[in-house]
Order: structure tokens, then C-alpha cells, then sequence
């Protein structure tokens, strides 16, 4: 367990860091993330190993060791991108969103100019998903954040500031379902990430992805859509050359009260996927995102994946469900 001392030495590291990184040229960042990439690949054995136990449970005989290596170097180059890129936040303007993002399905997503309807936008651990929300505050409509726990409770308002840099505001995770309903039912707009794995105890929904690979992720979005009208419209973000990036809106997805909530999270979970076999280098590979694995296929999961009865549960139903 860190002591205070610890939580305050990250604390002043990351405002130090945070501190230069904004004054930075954007163009530098792209080089220094390369750098600290290749560094952590080099001394993180612990996530480089999950990264590449995931690629060949994701992808199995897909890709030579030698390539998932590659891949797995340059997923760790994203992240660290993003992070900077998050730091050097301050300094976005609407302006320069508009020369540095490629936007694709955005005039088709007619809700973001309703102010009746609300909408939630679901992406995921792909490419830059913190500039989704920022970039978002620009070309939608300044919305919600839900605050982030962090182990080192100093961390916190030094991401929410960041976070909010284009407009957006920090609500606090106490009620914070309460208060989404009542944002929602107001016509509200916000973004949430989906592909977060969580325990089954935890009010989870299982997704197929990959060619079979069960997860067990978040069902909020989907819930707080039927309840309240909302459309879910999934959303990536990838990097273009030059430090550009495209952002893709996918078409929206209706979500009537009575829909099968698994059902309407696993069409998510579609729209978003083909990007992944797309540009896997993307993708955040070193997080465990399948934590938990079905008895009758356990050899196909990574190895930090365990079986459990709750997660059994979950797979019971889901093939009673599916007939």
C-alpha cells in the first residue's frame, strides 16, 4: 500500500509533467510518445505480456510473434500519446480541431442538432478516446464527465481539469446515475466508455467479440438509453498522418424499453470492433480485458483469466437467452 508521501510525489509528478507537456509544440508530442513507448515496452513485462497473450486470444494464429511484438510497441505509442495529448489539452481551441480532425457520419448524426433528443456516445480504449469528449464539447455540445476514482485520490482534480479544458463539466460519481437520468430526460448529450471490464458482480452484460471471446463490460449506457429515450451512437477515434486524426460517428442506435439490454450493448460492441481488426495498434492491448473465462473454453483466453461461478452465470444465461 503507497503511503501519502507516495500519493503526493505522483501528485507533484504529474503536475510538473503536465506543466511542461502543455507548452510544448504539438508536433513534439508524437516523438516523445514514441520514445516513453519504446521504454515502457522495454520495462513493463507485466503489460507487455497480458498485451500479447490478448493478441493471440483476439486474433489466434493471426499474426507472427515478431508482428505481435509491433503491435504491441505501437499500442503502447498510442496510449502515450494520448496521455500527452490530454495534458496538452489547455491548448485545443475550436479552431484547431477543425484542421486536426477528420470527421466521418458526423452531418448523419441529425440527434447532435436536436436539442430534444438525448444521446449518449459510446466509444472505447481505441486511438485517442480522451479527445472524443473534448473534441466533442466543439462539434456536439459541452456535456457531463463522470469524475474518475483513482487509487491516489491527488490525481484526481489534476484529470478533471484536464478533462474539461474545451468546456465540458466534472459531476461527481456519488449519484451521478441519478443525475445522467435526469441530464438525459432533459435532451442531454454526454459519452461513455463501453468496453471496460467488470466483475459479474458488478451489474454486467456479456459481449461476443472477436470470433467468440466472451467479456464481461458495462451495460449503463444501454439501461440509462431505455429509460430515458436516448439513442446510443457509437464513436472511434484514430490517428491520420501528420497527427491528424479521424473521428467516425456510427449510425445510432435505437433503444426501445423493451429491447434486450445484452442485445443493444453487443450492437455496440459491432459497430466499434471492425476497427480493431482495422488498426489493432489502437487499441489499448496491455489493459486485461477479459478477466474472467467460460469452463468448456478456457484454453482460448489469456492466461490471467479465470473461471468463476458468477461469470458461469452469465454464460448460462446467455446461451439459454440465445435459444
Amino acid at each position: 500500500m503507497k503511503t501519502k508521501l507516495q500519493y503526493r510525489l505522483e501528485f507533484f509528478g504529474l503536475l510538473i509533467a503536465s506543466q511542461i507537456i502543455v507548452r510544448l509544440p504539438y508536433a513534439a508530442l508524437r516523438h516523445i510518445a514514441r520514445t516513453l513507448a519504446e521504454i515502457a515496452f522495454l520495462l513493463d513485462g507485466r503489460g507487455r505480456a497480458v498485451a500479447l497473450a490478448n493478441l493471440e486470444s483476439a486474433f489466434p494464429s493471426k499474426y507472427s510473434a515478431r508482428e505481435k511484438r509491433s503491435i504491441t510497441r505501437r499500442s503502447y505509442a498510442t496510449f502515450a500519446r494520448t496521455m500527452l495529448e490530454l495534458c496538452w489539452a489547455p491548448n485545443l481551441t475550436e479552431d484547431f480541431v477543425r484542421k486536426q480532425c477528420e470527421f466521418r457520419g458526423l452531418e448523419l448524426n441529425t440527434c447532435r442538432t436536436d436539442p430534444t433528443q438525448p444521446a449518449i456516445y459510446t466509444g472505447f480504449h481505441f486511438g485517442n478516446f480522451e479527445w472524443l469528449a473534448l473534441v466533442g464539447a466543439y462539434t456536439i455540445a459541452p456535456g457531463p464527465i463522470i469524475a474518475q476514482r483513482f487509487r491516489n485520490p491527488l490525481l484526481g482534480p489534476v484529470f478533471d481539469k484536464l478533462r474539461t479544458s474545451t468546456g465540458n463539466h466534472v459531476i461527481p460519481q456519488e449519484r451521478a446515475m441519478l443525475r445522467m437520468l435526469k441530464y438525459l430526460r432533459g435532451g442531454g448529450k454526454f459519452g461513455m466508455t463501453s468496453d471496460l471490464n467488470l466483475d459479474p458482480r458488478e451489474g454486467s452484460v456479456l459481449v461476443e467479440c472477436f470470433g467468440g471471446l466472451l467479456a464481461s463490460v458495462t451495460q449503463a449506457h444501454a439501461a440509462l438509453a431505455q429509460r430515458t429515450g436516448a439513442v446510443l451512437v457509437p464513436v472511434d477515434c484514430r490517428p491520420l498522418p501528420g497527427g491528424r486524426y479521424l473521428i467516425t460517428h456510427h449510425p445510432a442506435i435505437v433503444c426501445p424499453p423493451e429491447a434486450d439490454v445484452c442485445h443493444l450493448v453487443q450492437l455496440c460492441w459491432n459497430a466499434l470492433e471492425p476497427a480493431v481488426h482495422e488498426h489493432p495498434e489502437c487499441w489499448l492491448w496491455p489493459y486485461k480485458h477479459w478477466r474472467f473465462a467460460p469452463e468448456k473454453d478456457r484454453p482460448r483466453y489469456p492466461f490471467y483469466a479465470n473461471t468463476a461461478g458468477r461469470f458461469e452465470k452469465l454464460v448460462t444465461s446467455r446461451t439459454v437467452s440465445n435459444g
